[in-house]
């Protein structure tokens, strides 16, 4: 593996696995957001050029990981890997539809350049089949994967073992804490080694980034979530 690859991808996972939390557009207080994340144990944020050059000098320790593409895997691109290093990225994430061989010609495009530059990619693809998914990242290079809330254990543990490279599972907020802890438990227990949600609830993302980092059991995150008044997050 290229070296400037290595050692970003080991900033990301510096504790074995990955926190991140995305960064959208029309987010109340963005840049009061940032400096909360740069408070926690998060190790970096994943947002679109126009929103980095917003954050920037806000972003403390987080490490960056630049959207090439947006929402829909079929949004035009916003950066180039080349681009994402000039803006001082540590990784690069892209979108791809495993039913659009015109997407995954531009995911090979993107992690072909990212091998020459030694960039991480982190490849988000759509799809039915969580396992066609995997080796569809694994056939273009990708550095990790993003997939999606992965429902039964058995279907992500065997994922992880097929893929041979880090699996980040995206969670959805808005649900009581207890429900999400479990859910975020269930899914480093499967062998995933990192947890993307974006949320603004800070106790949230503390217990979050305690059982991602260090670890702690459910319990103890759940006390750490504001166990006296549970609230969705």
């Amino acid at each position: 593996m290229h070296s400037g690859k290595s050692l970003r991808l080991r900033r990301l996972f510096a504790n074995g696995r990955a926190f991140l939390v995305p960064l959208q557009h029309g987010a109340e207080d963005i840049i009061g957001l940032v400096r909360m994340l740069a408070r926690q144990d998060i190790d970096g944020v994943m947002l679109s050029p126009g929103i980095l050059e917003r954050v920037e000098e806000d972003l403390g320790a987080l490490a960056v990981v630049l959207r090439l593409n947006g929402a829909s895997p079929r949004m035009r691109q916003f950066s180039s890997v080349q681009g994402a290093l000039e803006l001082g990225a540590e990784a690069v994430a892209f979108k791809a539809d495993a039913h659009d061989a015109a997407d995954l010609e531009r995911l090979g495009i993107v992690t072909g350049e990212a091998r020459r530059l030694g960039v991480p990619v982190i490849a988000e693809i759509s799809g039915e089949d969580l396992l066609s998914i995997v080796s569809i990242a694994g056939e273009y290079g990708a550095d990790a994967i993003l997939v999606h809330e992965a429902g039964d254990n058995p279907d992500l543990r065997r994922a992880v073992r097929t893929a041979g490279r880090p699996m980040l599972v995206s969670m959805s907020a808005g649900r009581p804490a207890a429900d999400l802890l479990s859910l975020a438990q269930r899914h480093l227990e499967a062998g995933a080694q990192g947890i993307v949600i974006e949320s603004t609830d800070e106790p949230a993302l503390m217990a979050l980034a305690g059982m991602v980092h260090q670890g702690v059991s459910f319990e103890e995150a759940l006390k750490m979530a504001q166990p006296e008044h549970p609230n969705t997050v």
